[in-house]
């Protein structure tokens, strides 16, 4: 019976692809990822493309940069077809960026294509995820003891930022480019961008630090992330 694979790469730097994805990547017989209905880029293509022959075909699966659930779900629905046909003739992997399981398309995809093959055998291979990538570049211990972490969307901007910034020792905050600036002045209000770093493009040639990092240093990129709190190692 063909099997379905959702497979993390990690943040962006090839090194940090595990063993165990390279080698399922590597044996599949079909590879898909996913890329902006406005062009044909895939990071998670450009980690992996070191590891593999060039004769390896990677397909692109686009899927709109948008929250309307209709053209969103349209689209999960399409590139399910896409893959279901595929997995006729052999197994499939699907490649998302960090962890399968975390903010990721992998998850609406496969539901999708459970309803094409309700029998279907898949498996989830965990990758690395930005959070961790990004406080081990920026040197921070993200809990001790008995601290608590919090991993949330900043889409809701300030929002966010007052339901978390007091009641957690670490805050992790993803998809904070549109809402960066609301973000950062909301931090700066509860007393907490002392404690704020960020990091973009985690690994990769074009990557940025921030420390204590203000909306004048905006536009933030669409992959970046902030650390609110953390101890730094001295």
């Amino acid at each position: 019976m063909a099997r379905l694979y959702g497979v993390g790469v990690g943040p962006g730097d090839p090194d940090l692809l595990t063993i165990k994805a390279l080698k399922v990547i590597r044996k599949v017989d079909h590879l898909f990822v996913a890329s902006s209905t406005k062009n044909q880029y895939s990071l998670a293509k450009e980690v992996i493309t070191p590891h593999l022959p060039p004769e390896k075909e990677v397909r692109r699966l686009s899927f709109p940069m948008t929250y309307q659930e209709e053209e969103l779900r349209k689209a999960w629905e399409e590139n399910a077809r896409i893959v279901a046909e595929a997995l006729k003739s052999g197994e499939a992997a699907f490649l998302t960026l960090g962890d399968p399981d975390l903010y990721s398309t992998f998850g609406y995809l496969a539901r999708e294509i459970l309803k094409l093959i309700p029998n279907l055998e898949f498996e989830i291979v965990p990758g690395i995820t930005a959070m961790q990538a990004a406080a081990a570049r920026l040197k921070l211990i993200l809990a001790e003891g008995e601290e608590t972490v919090v991993l949330t969307s900043g889409t809701k901007g300030k929002e966010v930022i007052e339901n978390w910034a007091t009641q957690t020792d670490t805050l992790i905050l993803y998809k904070v480019y549109r809402q960066a600036e609301d973000l950062l002045k909301a931090l700066a209000k509860s007393g907490r961008l002392k404690d704020t770093r960020g990091v973009s493009f985690c690994g990769m040639p074009q990557e940025k630090l921030y420390i204590n990092p203000s909306p004048q240093e905006g536009p933030f990129p669409y992959f970046t992330l902030f650390i609110v709190g953390g101890k730094t190692l001295k």
